[in-house]
């Protein structure tokens, strides 16, 4: 039964079109203080696996080369996602959670990793892409979705929204990777 009702969800959600996914606002600080961990790190393996015992598809990336920032990480850490393939070829998503490629560089803020469906805090809204910009000869920040972050997510509180499609000023100048660094290490020291 469990399986039928998985299997239902999947085709639901493969099936109907993209809608966004709401959570509540994470400001900076809550970010910082929700998260168990904190690391920029390089994904390094994707692998998706059918848990048998839950009948559920999980996805497994790895990152490499961390720089933990909050909480503990030996070499390696490997989050745990829900989603992926099932055995009979059906794929389950859930809107709102970032994508990954081998080689991307990332600011993860991870809370309950092995226990949540999603070990981001605020899905899209733990996780921040790291580009080095040649002009200015150091990384800068990037959303989930691949636009500059200009500014660090002020504590304004309610609901916001997955807009993967909306426009922004792709002419602003992102945040430096060593500008959001600075900004946990004194919001850590606050907690």
């Amino acid at each position: 039964m469990l399986l039928f009702h998985l299997l239902l969800l999947c085709l639901v959600l493969v099936g109907s079109p993209g809608y966004a996914t709401t959570v509540l606002h994470q400001s900076f600080p809550d970010l910082v203080q929700k998260a168990d961990t904190i690391v920029v790190g390089t994904v390094s393996a994707i692998e998706a696996e059918w848990d048998v015992t839950r009948e559920r598809p999980y996805t497994f990336v790895t990152f490499t080369d961390l720089d933990v920032r909050k909480g503990a990480a030996g070499g390696t850490l490997t989050l745990r996602l829900l989603g992926g393939p099932d055995p009979d070829g059906n794929i389950l998503t859930i809107s709102g959670v970032p994508d990954f490629h081998l080689g991307d560089r990332l600011v993860l803020f991870i809370a309950g990793n092995e226990r949540y469906a999603v070990p981001l805090v605020g899905l899209w809204q733990g996780l921040y892409r790291v580009v080095f910009d040649p002009d200015r000869n150091e990384d800068v920040l990037y959303t989930h979705a691949r636009q500059p972050l200009t500014a660090l997510p002020a504590a304004r509180g309610g609901m916001v929204y997955d807009h993967l499609a909306a426009p922004l000023d792709a002419t602003a100048s992102p945040l430096a990777l060593g500008t959001l660094l600075q900004a946990i290490e004194e919001e850590a020291d606050n907690d």
